[in-house]
C-alpha cells in the first residue's frame, strides 16, 4: 500500500505554491486592486467573479460560490483527485512527493516510465499506419462508413493494425529490453513453440488513455468477420481493466464545466457522440461496470447516466451497472438510466435521430430510484404476497449496500410501501452546524457572536492566533463552536506561516469543513487597526463569560468556600466592579 502523504509535506508544498501561478498558468488572470480576476471557468458568465487572493492564497467565485486553495483549483478544473493534485503541484515545485515511513510499501515503488513511453511509441505507430501503410484504405473506408471524420479520429488518436505477424514486432522490438517491455505489455505474444508474434493484426486500433491522458493500453476491432470482434490489451502494470475506462481523458478535457457524464457500452459510441458534440462520454472496457470505475467518475462529476444498449443483454448491463452504483451513492451523487428502444445503440440513435433527440433522451433519463422499482416489478408481481416476497428478497439486500442517510432510508421506505409491510423506522439524526457526531445532545444556545467572529478573523488572518493564550480558562467554556476554535488555533500553533489557504485546506475531509468554509466566505471584516481591536474585544467578551461562569458556581457552595476561593470570589466582584466603572 502506497504510503500517506504527510501533513507537514502539504503545508511545506503549498507555502512554496502561489495559487495565481497555478490558476493563472490556466486559466489567464488580470490584476484588479489587491487581487486577480477572470471569468468563472465553471459557470458561464459575461462579467469576472472569479477573485483569487494571492495573500491569502485563496479563490472565490461570487457567482457560483466554488472556492478553495490550489489543490482545489486543480481538483475541479484539470478533474485530478487529491493526491494527483499533490503529485501536480509537488512536480512544479520541484520536489519529490513524500510518504509517511509507516505506510511504505515493502519494495520500492517501480519506474513505469519505460512502459508508458513505449506505449506511446506503439500509439504513434498505429496512428501511421492508418495514414500511410498500403492497406489502411480498408480501414479508412470503414471508420467513414461510421460516419467518422479525420478530425474526430485525430481526437481519439485512432491507428490501424495491418495484417501480418511481425509489423509492430519488427517496427518496435529490435532489441532484448523492447521486446521484453513489449511482451510485458501484452503487444507482443510469444506461443509454446518460442514464436514470437504482434497481438493485433488487422485491426482499427483504439488507444485507452488514462485521465491524465497517458497511453495505459489499446483496443482494436477487426476489420472482417473474425473474432473476436474487440480485443483489448491484457492486464499489465499499466492497465487494468476494471478500474479504467474509455474517453474519460476526452470527456474531461472538453470542457471543465461537465454537469454528469454518460456511461455507454462501446468506443465507437463514445467517438460518435463525441463528433455531435456529446463530449461527456465514456465506455467500459469490455468487462461489466465495477464499483471501482463508479468511483473514478463520481471523483470528476455528481451525477452519472447510464446508456446501454436497447437489446436483452444491454439492459441487464445497465442493472449491474447501476447495483454496482449502489455502494458509492453518498450524499451529493446521483444515477439516472436511459433505457433505449430494443435494438437500439446510442451510435445508432445519434446517427439517424442527431445530437438534439439525444440530449432530449438524456434529459429524461429515469431517475435510479425509479428505474430500481420499476426494473423488479418488471420481474416480480405485487398482486400476490409470493410475488411481494420474491421482490423483497431480491430488493432488501441491494438496498443494504447504499450508504447511511436520506436517500436510503426513502429507498427502504419506498420498498416498504411497495410491498405493503409495515414501514421501516426513519431515526435520521440531523447534525450539528459544527459537525457534531452525536446523535443526541442537550440543547445548546445560539453559537455566540464572539467564538464565530474569533474563529472568522483566524481563518483570514492565521498570524492572530499569537494572541490567545491556549491555557486561558475562557476556552474551556462549553460553547458552540468552541470545539472548532481550539482545533483552528492548534493548528495555527503548530505553522506559524500558516496562510488562509493552507489552514483551510487543513480542514479538508474534516467533519466541520463545510462549517469552516462558509465562515470564511461570509461578510467581509473591518480593516485596520478596528480589525485586530474588534479581535481582542470578542476575547474580552469571552474571558468575562468565563468569570461570570465561576462566580455562578463559587455562589452556589458560598456556605463551603475556603479561604482561596473566598479570596477569588472578592477579585471576581472587584474585577467587575471596575469594569462597570
Amino acid at each position: 500500500m502506497a504510503g500517506r502523504i504527510p501533513r507537514n509535506f502539504i503545508d511545506d508544498l503549498l507555502a512554496r505554491t502561489d495559487v495565481v501561478d497555478v490558476i493563472d498558468s490556466l486559466l489567464p488572470l488580470k490584476k484588479k486592486g489587491a487581487n486577480y480576476s477572470a471569468c468563472c471557468p465553471f459557470h458561464n458568465e459575461k462579467t469576472p467573479s472569479f477573485t483569487v487572493s494571492q495573500d491569502k492564497q485563496f479563490y472565490h467565485c461570487f457567482g457560483c460560490g466554488v472556492s478553495g486553495s490550489a489543490i482545489n483549483f486543480l481538483m475541479d478544473y484539470s478533474h485530478l483527485d487529491f493526491v494527483e493534485a499533490i503529485e501536480e503541484l509537488a512536480s512544479r515545485a520541484g520536489v519529490e512527493v513524500v510518504r509517511e515511513q509507516g505506510f511504505e510499501p515493502d519494495k520500492p515503488k517501480r519506474d513505469l516510465t519505460p512502459l508508458l513511453q513505449m506505449n506511446e511509441n506503439v500509439n504513434a505507430f498505429y496512428q501511421e499506419q492508418l495514414k500511410q501503410h498500403a492497406t489502411a484504405d480498408r480501414a479508412k473506408k470503414y471508420l467513414k462508413n461510421r460516419g467518422l471524420t479525420g478530425e474526430v479520429a485525430k481526437v481519439f488518436q485512432l491507428g490501424f493494425a495491418p495484417s501480418g505477424w511481425d509489423n509492430l514486432l519488427s517496427s518496435l522490438g529490435q532489441d532484448k529490453e523492447s521486446l521484453d517491455v513489449l511482451r510485458e505489455l501484452g503487444l507482443l505474444i510469444t506461443n509454446e513453440n518460442n514464436r514470437t508474434y504482434d497481438r493485433f493484426r488487422e485491426r482499427i486500433m483504439f488507444p485507452i488513455r488514462n485521465k491524465r491522458g497517458q497511453t495505459i493500453g489499446f483496443g482494436g476491432r477487426i476489420l472482417d468477420s473474425g473474432e473476436p470482434k474487440y480485443l483489448n490489451s491484457p492486464e499489465t502494470p499499466l492497465y487494468h481493466k476494471g478500474r479504467e475506462v474509455y474517453g474519460l481523458h476526452e470527456a474531461l478535457k472538453s470542457s471543465s464545466k461537465i454537469q454528469h457524464i454518460v456511461l455507454v457500452e462501446g468506443y465507437l459510441d463514445v467517438i460518435s457522440l463525441y463528433q455531435q458534440g456529446i463530449c461527456n462520454t465514456v465506455a467500459a472496457l469490455g468487462t461489466a461496470i465495477t464499483r471501482e470505475h463508479i468511483d473514478l467518475l463520481f471523483r470528476s462529476v455528481s451525477e452519472l447516466i447510464i446508456c446501454m444498449d436497447g437489446d436483452s443483454a444491454g439492459q441487464k448491463a445497465a442493472w449491474r451497472a447501476m447495483t454496482n452504483a449502489l455502494p458509492a451513492l453518498r450524499r451529493g451523487r446521483t444515477i439516472r438510466v436511459l433505457v433505449l428502444e430494443q435494438g437500439e445503440d446510442p451510435d445508432s440513435v445519434i446517427r439517424e435521430k442527431g445530437a438534439a433527440h439525444f440530449e432530449r433522451l438524456i434529459d429524461g433519463a429515469t431517475p435510479l430510484s425509479t428505474y430500481f422499482f420499476d426494473y423488479l416489478e418488471a420481474q416480480c408481481s405485487l398482486d400476490s404476497i409470493e410475488g411481494r416476497a420474491s421482490y423483497m428478497e431480491q430488493a432488501g439486500p441491494l438496498l443494504a449496500t447504499l450508504p447511511k442517510g436520506h436517500f436510503e432510508t426513502l429507498m427502504k421506505k419506498r420498498l416498504a410501501e411497495l410491498t405493503k409491510i409495515s414501514s421501516p423506522r426513519v431515526n435520521v439524526a440531523a447534525q450539528a452546524r459544527f459537525g457534531s457526531r452525536q446523535v443526541t445532545r442537550r440543547p445548546t444556545k445560539k453559537l455566540p457572536s464572539a467564538v464565530r467572529y474569533l474563529i472568522k478573523v483566524l481563518l483570514h488572518e492565521p498570524a492572530f492566533a499569537k494572541k490567545i493564550e491556549t491555557d486561558d480558562t475562557w476556552l474551556t467554556l462549553d460553547l458552540r463552536g468552541m470545539d472548532v476554535l481550539k482545533q483552528v488555533l492548534s493548528i495555527a500553533d503548530e505553522n506559524q506561516a500558516l496562510s488562509s489557504g493552507m489552514l483551510l485546506e487543513r480542514f479538508r475531509g474534516d467533519v466541520n469543513e463545510g462549517a469552516v468554509k462558509a465562515l470564511f466566505l461570509e461578510e467581509k471584516l473591518v480593516a485596520g487597526d478596528a480589525f485586530e481591536q474588534e479581535f481582542l474585544d470578542a476575547i474580552e467578551c469571552l474571558k468575562e463569560q468565563s468569570r461570570e461562569k465561576r462566580r455562578e458556581e463559587l455562589l452556589k457552595k458560598a456556605a463551603n468556600w475556603s479561604d482561596e476561593e473566598t479570596s477569588e470570589y472578592r477579585k471576581l466582584i472587584k474585577y467587575k466592579q471596575e469594569v462597570r466603572e
